[in-house]
């Protein structure tokens, strides 16, 4: 289980999760917006949960119904890094 990340903030409020761990395939990737942070579940089974108070990162998550990961093993980067992953988006934010 992770319990941190990086973000890619691109233009038109684009973005994509970069997560120091590969992630599993066998389950839908499932990404949990929340007041405060983001759960990271491959079906019922949570495999990361961070905290994040970034209003701007939150905001484009929740504008989103999936967003792109990059997955860097180890917390290594390797490049070329692409995106080898695609989560679904819950929004658990009360309005």
């Amino acid at each position: 289980m992770f319990n941190s990340c990086d973000f890619i903030l691109g233009d038109n409020g684009s973005i994509v999760i970069v997560v120091p761990t590969q992630l599993p395939k066998d389950q839908p990737l499932t990404v949990e917006v929340h007041n405060k942070g983001i759960i990271f579940r491959s079906g019922e089974e949570e495999v990361g949960d961070i905290s994040c108070e970034r209003s701007d990162v939150l905001q484009r998550l929740i504008g989103k119904a999936k967003v792109g990961m990059i997955e860097f093993l180890n917390g290594v980067p390797r490049f070329p890094a692409y995106i080898s992953a695609v989560a679904a988006i819950e929004v658990r934010v009360a309005a």
